[in-house]
């Protein structure tokens, strides 16, 4: 069965996404676009990696249940890991190996993570970057052995391929709803590759943030 989308919507779609005016198919691709948003929003996989977009992260609920595990409001904050990875060069690997190649070393990427953290929230920062969110569900502490133990998995899959990691420990004290974490995890971790990046720190980097959401006590 085949159906249509109304003048108005396809003129709307094209407006709201310039880069598809060229197409000639370009509003029904355009809703294509918006149906994968909508459901990487919702928590379904990356369809290349296999990881979760960062929209499930960014925008949906990837963290309530890590929040509704965790205990809400207490002192000490609520606290998450992660693993930080990301490529190097990999727009060269892609140019000198092919697409088809690109997109099976990121499924292996996210599968030799998943060796080294099976139960743990993989999500996929931007085009080439991971994170391996280790909350309560991940039933595994971050240490600074899963680093090292990452990247010997990596070079098991892809030993041509060259890598930034890093780690991450997030304490957010007083975050007064789950919806506030995502983004903030999601930045303080594409922050956290820039460091390692840079500055080749690949040992734990420590954040804490208070966002004084709690309630004060009534008179």
């Amino acid at each position: 069965m085949t159906h249509s989308i109304s003048e108005r919507s396809a003129k709307a779609l094209l407006a709201l996404f310039p880069t598809a005016q060229g197409r000639p198919d370009g509003p029904s691709w355009l809703v294509d676009q918006v149906v994968d948003a909508e459901l990487h929003r919702r928590g379904y996989p990356d369809a290349v990696s296999g990881a979760f977009h960062a929209l499930a992260l960014k925008d949906g609920s990837l963290l309530k249940e890590e929040y509704d595990l965790s205990t809400h409001g207490h002192s000490d904050g609520w606290v998450l890991g992660a693993v930080l990875v990301d490529p190097l060069e990999f727009t060269v690997f892609n140019m000198e190996h092919g697409l088809p190649a690109g997109d099976a070393a990121l499924r292996a990427m996210v599968e030799a993570m998943k060796s080294v953290c099976p139960r743990a929230k993989v999500v996929r920062l931007h085009t080439d970057g991971f994170a391996v969110l280790l909350g309560p569900t991940a039933d595994q502490p971050l240490t600074d052995a899963l680093v090292p133990a990452t990247r010997t998995a990596l070079a098991a899959k892809l030993p041509g391929l060259e890598f930034t990691l890093s780690a991450l420990e997030l304490t957010v004290v007083d975050p007064s709803h789950w919806q506030v974490l995502g983004p903030l995890v999601w930045a303080e971790c594409e922050r956290a590759l820039v460091i390692a990046r840079r500055a080749g720190v690949t040992s734990i980097q420590r954040r804490r943030v208070v966002l004084d959401g709690r309630l004060p006590p009534f008179d």
